[in-house]
């Protein structure tokens, strides 16, 4: 490879300058300037793009050059020529190269405002600018798109014309409601590929590179935890906070930077089957699999015996329910804890129980945790198809508490759902029965940590259950946890209630007095 000279720099600068006109043109006659809002949108996000180019100069030059340098070497090796980061022509194009990308929002702007600019006269001003002579008399004029597309596109690496990828993604999020994803998994994702955005850019998608994908993954890890909602944050931009120290402790996990980056990485599986013209290699996924940094001392855990027995101790369980409480509904708040400790439910299983799934199947009373209701409307949910179960009361809470005539007796006064008195707060039931658990009666007892809470009560139940060495298939099931391998995919489908409750039901032997816990409902 020779060192580049400086009429190498001026062909290669000639050559960019082009395809700097064809992608204005592109962008012109790709925006629909006979409504006003869309015209504005278009010029909005030019404003953006320069706005991001500069800020990004601005906070991390370094990464920035690095990025640009990135795509300048590829095409001098291309020409066989050598990137040496030394050469002053090397410098000088790298340094031309950043005002062309500033130059040509500029330029772009101009179009939108009707200005009415010759592509001679945006050649001059780069002539007077550089004072290059990169165009002589003979110039020719660089030919306008004869096509007004419907959408914003410019020319990919393929030389294919692509959509930006704000106007593709939402293709994706009507796949998933296609394919019954959840609203709320469907509305998550849709915050993360505005946060995508934010973060990489709006381009088409054709022009993405693996560069992109290791900036974006970058970020992630510089980015805190609900930073929309915490006030140190929420109100700053995404220039501003990553500016900012943000403090080890605040950061998002490596579980979150994870799914955040799947998601990104399942779209460009989509852009690949569904827009393979454009995108042929999914760019930001990655061959090193990242490992939580989290140790197995730090993960959620379980209540101990000896918390547990504090927890349903009568003297502090239905003092803090029954009189410091001041909610009148105060039923859901002293049975749904019991529940989830002998039976190891989730607390929105519990919470959305109907009393038509509470039925007797021979001589034991059980609860028929099941998913019904329209899309996006379901009257009932569940995390996954395992999830549906059937699930045996505990003896200690149909005998002694009296559960099961509750139920008859709420029955009577008309309701549907045994806890009626709990309404949906967003799409579900259990916010201000988790609230009340974990930041006011834990806190109260002084056993709640980051690492405790009413999950940990599932934890309890696995731990216990495993220690009595019960079969691992009967302990998924319980929890509603999918089966490992083929055996319990294929045949443990469905435990009967009988075997279900004395296998694992029965053995959850707390140190808890039930009959000081019994109230008159």
């Amino acid at each position: 490879m020779k060192d580049i000279t400086l009429e190498e720099v001026k062909n290669i600068l000639r050559i960019e300058v082009r395809k700097s006109l064809l992608h204005i043109h592109h962008y012109e006659y790709g925006t629909n300037i006979f409504d006003e809002d869309k015209l504005k949108e278009s010029i909005s996000r030019v404003d953006k793009d320069e706005e991001n180019l500069k800020e990004r100069l601005k906070k991390d030059y370094k990464g920035t050059i690095d990025k640009i340098e990135n795509e300048i070497d590829k095409i001098l090796v291309s020409q066989n020529l050598n990137p040496n980061k030394n050469n002053v022509e090397y410098k000088g194009l790298v340094r031309k190269w950043v005002e062309l990308k500033l130059i040509r929002q500029t330029w772009k702007r101009d179009l939108l405002n009707n200005i009415g600019k010759t592509d001679d006269e945006f050649r001059n001003e780069l002539e007077d600018k550089w004072k290059l002579g990169l165009f002589g008399k003979d110039t020719e004029e660089i030919p306008t798109p004869k096509q007004e597309p419907s959408q914003p596109i410019v020319k990919s690496k393929n030389s294919v014309v692509s959509p930006l990828f704000s106007k593709v993604y939402p293709t994706h999020l009507d796949y998933m409601k296609e394919n019954r994803r959840r609203l709320e998994t469907i509305g998550e994702t849709e915050e993360t590929y505005k946060d995508f955005i934010s973060i990489v850019g709006d381009k088409p998608i054709g022009e993405y590179t693996r560069e992109d994908g290791r900036d974006f993954r970058t970020t992630l890890t510089k980015l805190p935890r609900n930073r929309k909602r915490v006030k140190t944050y929420r109100d700053k931009t995404l220039e501003e906070i990553l500016s900012m120290k943000i403090p080890n402790k605040d950061k998002i996990s490596i579980e979150t930077q994870t799914k955040l980056l799947s998601r990104i990485v399942s779209f460009w599986n989509y852009l690949i089957d569904v827009y393979g013209e454009y995108v042929d290699e999914n760019v930001f996924k990655t061959k090193s699999v990242r490992k939580s940094s989290k140790k197995l001392k730090d993960r959620r855990e379980r209540f101990t015996d000896e918390e547990i027995e504090l927890i349903f101790d009568y003297r502090h369980y239905l003092h803090h329910i029954f009189d410091k409480k001041k909610h009148t509904s105060k039923i859901p708040y002293y049975f749904i804890p019991l529940l989830s400790l002998t039976s190891g439910c989730r607390i929105e299983e519990l919470c959305m129980m109907r009393i038509k799934d509470i039925v007797k199947v021979g001589k034991i009373w059980v609860y028929k945790i099941r998913e019904e209701g329209e899309y996006g409307k379901e009257e009932t949910k569940v995390k996954s198809p395992y999830s549906e179960r059937d699930i045996p009361f505990h003896p200690e809470i149909v005998d002694t508490l009296g559960f099961i005539r509750y139920v008859k007796y709420v029955k009577k006064l008309g309701h549907e759902r045994v806890f009626w008195e709990l309404n949906k707060v967003g799409n579900i039931y259990h916010k201000n029965v988790s609230r009340w658990f974990n930041e006011k009666y834990l806190v109260q007892l002084g056993i709640k940590k980051d690492k405790k809470s009413f999950h940990s009560f599932r934890h309890s139940v696995e731990t216990t259950l495993t220690n009595q060495n019960v079969n691992p298939r009967f302990i998924d099931y319980l929890q509603g946890h999918s089966q490992k391998g083929i055996g319990g995919s294929v045949y443990l489908k469905t435990i009967e209630p009988q075997v279900l409750l004395e296998e694992c039901v029965s053995k959850l032997n707390w140190k808890i007095d039930y009959n000081k816990l019994k109230i008159k409902w």
